[in-house]
């Protein structure tokens, strides 16, 4: 069994026991890129990671490397090509602009790429962003206070989490292995394992099941129910990632004709939903 949420390793095999292989086999059929991305925003957004109880959304906000000063994009693929600094803008011999960029910035950025919206620089910026991050991080290990040991730990294995978001590519869909079948309740800071807040699983299941839904859920849903005020609706809580409407929003898919038990039951959960909660993504046509 693999800590890392994207390895390899944590993947199904014949021997995982049946329920959650079943599970995740099931769910991996369903998961989108775009769901997984959003999955892992919502994580980073809600679930609690330490003992100190605070998301890595908060967590994150109030550490040395939060927010750091980068060039623009340009310069990140000159000096990738070239292996040299480029000190100046070409064809100008202007110097360059630097700006600050900060971790709520580059989750933001990786949200908007889930939806298509974000550009091509945005995400390199992001990239080094969760880079720098990492960097700063891993130096503030050396030497600590001791009475500060712990929370630099804590603090390296919150950028160690972000870097992985710039691993996008097929190993993506290893999360869902991770939480529903290969979970090892720590979290790596460094070669040393320390353990996740106790809420930190059922908050990410409950993710899961927000984006995803139970794989024996209803997958009916007819255009009918696309009103113009469910749509509304569902816009304003997707745009604002307030869901504090969910019920009224079962109210108006029930004046729709709608008889979805699952999607009506959804709604009226008392429960936590982020975007890609899979009722808004069925009326706002997102998969």
């Amino acid at each position: 069994m693999s800590r890392h949420r994207h390895s390899d390793e944590n993947r199904v095999t014949s021997a995982t026991p049946a329920k959650p292989r079943l599970t995740v086999e099931q769910l991996r059929r369903r998961a989108t890129f775009r769901k997984l991305i959003l999955l892992e925003c919502g994580i980073i957004r809600h679930a609690p990671f330490a003992d100190c109880g605070r998301p890595l959304w908060d967590l994150m906000a109030k550490q040395p490397w939060f927010e750091s000063t980068h060039p623009p994009a340009e310069w990140y693929r000159l000096y990738r090509a070239t292996r040299t600094v480029p000190e100046t803008v070409p064809g100008s011999g202007l110097p360059w602009t630097f700006s600050r960029v900060n971790g709520h910035h580059a989750v933001e950025w990786i949200e908007q790429h889930a939806d298509g919206t974000a550009t091509d620089d945005q995400l390199l910026i992001a990239e080094e962003y969760f880079h720098q991050a990492e960097y700063a991080a891993e130096a503030d290990r050396f030497s600590p206070p001791d009475d500060q040991r712990d929370e630099i730990e804590i603090r390296y294995g919150a950028a160690s989490w972000l870097l992985g978001m710039n691993k996008q590519g097929p190993k993506l869909w290893n999360l869902l292995d991770y939480y529903l079948a290969s979970f090892p309740g720590q979290f790596d800071s460094w070669g040393k394992w320390l353990p996740f807040h106790p809420q930190h699983h059922a908050v990410a299941i409950d993710l899961i099941d927000d984006i995803l839904g139970s794989p024996l859920r209803s997958a009916r849903f007819e255009p009918a129910w696309r009103t113009a005020d469910a749509v509304a609706i569902a816009s304003a809580m997707y745009e604002t990632r307030d869901f504090s409407a969910a019920p009224i929003l079962a109210d108006a898919l029930e004046d729709a004709g709608c008889d979805n038990a699952d999607a009506l039951a959804h709604c009226r959960a008392e429960r936590r939903h982020c975007r890609g909660c899979w009722v808004v993504d069925l009326l706002l046509g997102k998969s």
